[in-house]
């Protein structure tokens, strides 16, 4: 095999990093070494082509691997890839040839989702039949990518030793869709106004890693 090739007869590298956590910025790509023919340093040498790609800048080389220059964050800009050349040049003949480099860019879920037009208020009959939607006003934002930015919305328990905790008396029957229903009988003599605390959560495969955030709707009870 000639030095300077891309292993596998491709014409393009392709690796993975995962993006930084934080300040992170040693996180290895994947594969962790560039699919290039001949041993650096003693075969052949690479460089990174400094020009217009930002992608250049944002890496070194340490033999075969690339070592981050900066933390990456995705949503920074909706960067996805970067995109740039590397120069490998055979030590023995001096012939040097570009070999484009695309590196992907895969989501960290780092955001929780975030409640949009709070506060939540509603006001309803007391006589408003049980599976009535109420409230179609809950929206999030939740800027990491993927399964990492859907998020799924559910009533929870807020204070139990409260009446006017909404937990039973409402609840939202399509997870994907912040849709709130009436769910119990209400009485205006009882309650007058319920706090539903209600549950933002993203859906990331790894179960450990999903964020969430609270928010309350408040409902008024008019008397009938």
């Amino acid at each position: 095999n000639a030095d300077c090739n891309v292993e596998g007869g491709e014409s393009v590298v392709i690796l993975d990093i995962e993006e930084s956590r934080g300040n992170q910025i040693d996180q290895s790509t994947f594969p962790p070494e560039l699919p290039i023919t001949g041993n650096s340093g003693s075969d052949i040498v690479l460089e990174i082509e400094e020009g217009r790609s930002e992608g250049g800048r944002l890496f070194r080389l340490s033999g075969k691997r690339l070592r981050l220059t900066q933390p990456l964050d995705r949503e920074d800009g909706d960067l996805s890839s970067l995109v740039f050349q590397l120069s490998c040049t055979v030590i023995s003949t001096g012939v040097k040839r570009n070999i484009p480099v695309i590196v992907r860019i895969t989501d960290v879920n780092d955001h929780s989702p975030a409640f949009l037009d709070e506060p939540y208020e509603v006001t309803i009959d007391e006589l408003t039949p049980i599976g009535t939607t109420i409230f179609r006003g809950i929206k999030t934002q939740d800027p990491d990518s993927g399964s990492n930015g859907l998020v799924e919305f559910s009533v929870v328990p807020g204070d139990p030793d409260s009446s006017a905790d909404g937990f039973g008396y409402f609840s939202i029957p399509l997870p994907h869709r912040g849709e709130v229903i009436v769910n119990h009988t209400l009485d205006y003599e009882n309650t007058r106004r319920y706090f539903v605390q209600i549950l933002a959560r993203d859906r990331s495969a790894d179960v450990a890693s999903r964020r969430s955030s609270t928010t309350v709707l408040t409902v008024n009870i008019r008397d009938n």
